[in-house]
């Protein structure tokens, strides 16, 4: 069977779904290491303040009480920046995996219609072929009925 014009169109529509596939699976790799970030920072900042807390409890000067609740501001300025970086990797990761939704969409639409030409094809050969068969059984009755002088 000849090349379907459908088929440039499922290559073409593949690549495009594989390369919004790599770019979900990227898009979801920076998710989770700013989400690992985030995590880490949160558990920086429990010990820290465990540690500020075992400090006051066994007596620290004032200054060192200061440092303490500054460099704890500090994390939480730094997590809260991390956590715009989260939201701002899950949006971009939302938004690639709608991309790579729309692509594979497309690449299963061409899929079918290319089904869909070669079922048609398929069937018109089947008729051909049948219009051959019955032809040939048409001659071949009428040669027997008429004693082959045609």
């Amino acid at each position: 069977m000849a090349a379907s014009k459908y088929e440039l169109l499922i290559h073409l529509a593949e690549e495009r779904q594989q390369a919004a596939a790599e770019r979900m699976s990227l898009a979801q790799n920076r998710l989770a290491e700013s989400r690992a970030r985030l995590e880490q920072l949160d558990a920086f900042r429990e010990e820290y303040r465990q540690r500020l807390v075992g400090g006051i409890g066994r007596g620290i000067s004032i200054v060192q009480y200061q440092d303490f609740r500054r460099f704890l501001s500090r994390l939480d300025d730094a997590m809260v920046q991390q956590q715009q970086d989260a939201d701002r990797c899950a949006q971009r990761f939302v938004m690639e995996r709608q991309a790579w939704q729309m692509e594979y969409k497309k690449f299963k639409a061409y899929e079918k219609l290319l089904q869909r030409e070669r079922e048609r094809e398929a069937q018109k050969e089947a008729k051909r072929q049948q219009k051959q068969t019955d032809e040939f059984a048409t001659r071949q009755f009428w040669d027997r009925t008429h004693g082959g002088d045609a």
